[in-house]
């Protein structure tokens, strides 16, 4: 591959979704060229079984499959691949690696949650727009953990928590159901208030003018599309668009009278979303209680922006 990258590309092997892209690398920046996801669950179950479901594993072969024939169609200088909480949890995952590196022809990296979280800053920061603020909290909800990122003005550093809180392993725990019920809400609302506060106290934003709120990821780039009335996603709409608290409580109590499949079938949403959409929501709604916040910025760039943008270093 070519010392001096001009296309790189990167996927995320998510706990719900696997995604790709491929962009030019353009002075530090990314101009994408192909962008692909598709709903894997490779999460679902582990928090019970530690095991990667062979279901799950199926399907994730399937699309690395599909995203193998993507890459080879087009010359790309760069490749990395990572995976995140799934693959770091699961009992099986060198398994898992092992015939997936066989099928997509590239090492897999399994990250820590630490450079999880730096890679997702270093991908929320390429479609920030400038000026940028003087503080950043990202909150980056995955499919089995959430990151809390804090970083300042000129964002060389940062204070990073990952939490064992995610979209699928929550919905699994306390939401599995088809319909919602009060009852499971003020379980997982407790929850995650015992989760969140002792993580804020300790991330380092006391006593700092409240940073600018951020939110990447599938939850809130969903809830931005229905905020938005979205048939199909806009990722021009999506990006930047300010969520407020108050219509976030409006689609929960929009969602929480539907069933799992009635979700499923809102417009806009990916497939399966609608499964694990209203324990992600609450994630957010739960941290902008604690916060006091109003409002939260969304942010269509994060883990796999960084993972695309990182990939020349050493992965040629």
């Amino acid at each position: 591959m070519a010392n001096n990258p001009s296309v790189v590309a990167g996927i995320d092997l998510g706990s719900n979704t696997f995604r790709l892209l491929i962009a030019r690398l353009d002075e530090g920046g990314l101009e994408p060229l192909t962008k692909k996801l598709a709903p894997v669950r490779l999460g679902r179950c582990l928090a019970t079984h530690r095991i990667l479901q062979q279901d799950s594993l199926a399907r994730a072969y399937e699309v690395l499959a599909s995203f193998r024939d993507v890459l080879d169609c087009q010359p790309i200088d760069c490749l990395r691949i990572c995976g995140t909480e799934a693959l770091r949890s699961a009992r099986n995952s060198h398994q898992f690696v092992q015939q997936a590196e066989t099928i997509i022809g590239h090492p897999i990296d399994i990250i820590t949650s630490q450079e999880e979280a730096r890679l997702t800053l270093a991908g929320a920061l390429t479609t920030l727009n400038r000026p940028w603020p003087e503080s950043l909290l990202l909150v980056d909800v995955g499919g089995a953990s959430t990151e809390l990122i804090f970083s300042q003005a000129p964002f060389t550093k940062a204070s990073i928590r990952s939490l064992l809180l995610g979209a699928v392993s929550l919905t699994e725990q306390f939401l599995p159901g088809q319909r919602i019920e009060a009852k499971q809400v003020e379980k997982l609302s407790i929850y995650l208030a015992e989760a969140l506060q002792p993580t804020l106290d300790n991330l380092g934003i006391a006593g700092i003018t409240l940073p600018t709120v951020m939110g990447c990821g599938g939850t809130v780039t969903s809830l931005a599309a229905l905020d938005l009335g979205l048939v199909e996603y806009e990722t021009d709409r999506v990006q930047g668009h300010i969520l407020f608290a108050s219509n976030i409580d409006n689609i929960w109590k929009q969602l929480k009278n539907l069933t799992a499949e009635e979700r499923n079938l809102i417009p806009g949403l990916e497939e399966g979303r609608g499964e694990i959409l209203p324990a992600g929501i609450r994630i957010y709604q739960a941290l902008l209680d604690l916060l006091q916040y109003k409002q939260i910025k969304v942010s269509d760039s994060g883990l796999l922006e960084g993972i695309a943008l990182s990939s020349h270093a050493g992965n040629c």
